[in-house]
């Protein structure tokens, strides 16, 4: 996997979006994986409010709204059922 960064906005409408939670289970699931790759990292206010957590990834164009950590990991190609394997 290329090196990318994950970009989670610690606005407060992102936090009510639970932001703090994505980010933290992001890092737990790259720890567990071993994806030295992704960088997760938390950002100010983008100023792109409602409907979600305020991401950027590297390797997507614009900001993507997150509702939950299986969104992110959708974005970062990453299957669901292998990093379940993973972490069993």
């Amino acid at each position: 996997m290329r090196e990318q960064s994950v970009k989670i906005c610690k606005g407060p409408g992102c936090r009510a979006w639970s932001s703090d939670r994505i980010a933290r289970e992001l890092r737990e699931i790259g720890e567990a994986l071993d994806l030295e790759g992704v960088k997760v990292c938390r950002v100010p206010c983008m100023k792109v409010c409602g409907g979600g957590a305020s991401v950027r990834v590297d390797s997507q164009p614009g900001i993507v709204k997150l509702r939950d950590v299986e969104d992110a990991l959708t974005v970062l190609g990453i299957s669901e059922a292998v990093a379940v394997a993973q972490l069993a």
